[in-house]
């Protein structure tokens, strides 16, 4: 489970950071560049969701990497080449998604953490919480309450991240959600498995 892990978590945010900086890189002065960028991992992306599927693994990392890949292509796709030497050309929402696309990566991970609790009863959580607590907590009414808890916790804590990439200081963009999810994201998310601790031992008491 680690490997898968590794694989189908961590893997997708690398591929995402490399092609963060070589879009930085290629936008405005490049449009040639970023349409091979976003296809080819785009294509990439879809191979691992493939890999993903024969291996019956349930993460929605993966499948949300796919989404926040889409939307670049269709973004970068849908202006006009010859409009990239005129940025005021372009539709200012476009302009601003072309040139940050952590925006797309964090309003999507956003989504990712509220839709499942609020649509069905899932929780992207509950991919991490079966590596720590056995099967038979799976199905405990409060194991299932406190992953949605720490699911819409986490809706807060991509609030945040994608709030911090509308800051017009490149060190804010970089930096700004690495602090959030390691400091307020991973302390949160430690206190909220205290409290179903707490409320699993005091059921034996």
């Amino acid at each position: 489970m680690n490997k898968r892990k590794w694989l189908f978590v961590t893997t997708p945010f690398v591929f995402f950071t490399i092609y963060t900086y070589f879009v930085s890189s290629s936008f405005p002065e490049y449009p040639e560049n970023l349409r091979w960028l976003v296809s080819l991992f785009l294509g990439f992306i879809i191979l691992l969701f493939i890999v993903q599927r024969v291996m019956v693994d349930d993460n929605y990392f993966i499948p949300t990497m796919v989404i926040v890949l889409l939307v670049n292509f269709v973004v970068i796709f849908s202006v006009d080449i010859d409009n990239f030497d005129n940025i005021e050309s372009i539709y200012p929402v476009l302009a601003l998604l072309l040139e940050r696309p952590q925006l797309i990566l964090y309003f999507c991970l956003l989504m990712m953490a509220v839709a499942p609790p609020a649509l069905w009863n899932g929780s992207f959580t509950f991919y991490f919480s079966r590596l720590d607590y056995p099967e038979e907590n799976w199905k405990d009414p409060d194991f299932i309450r406190a992953n949605k808890r720490i699911s819409y916790f986490w809706v807060f804590v991509f609030f945040l991240c994608f709030l911090s990439q509308l800051v017009p200081m490149i060190i804010v963009q970089i930096f700004a959600p690495i602090v959030i999810v390691m400091t307020l994201g991973l302390y949160g998310t430690k206190r909220l498995i205290g409290r179903f601790l707490s409320q699993i031992e005091a059921r034996y008491d």
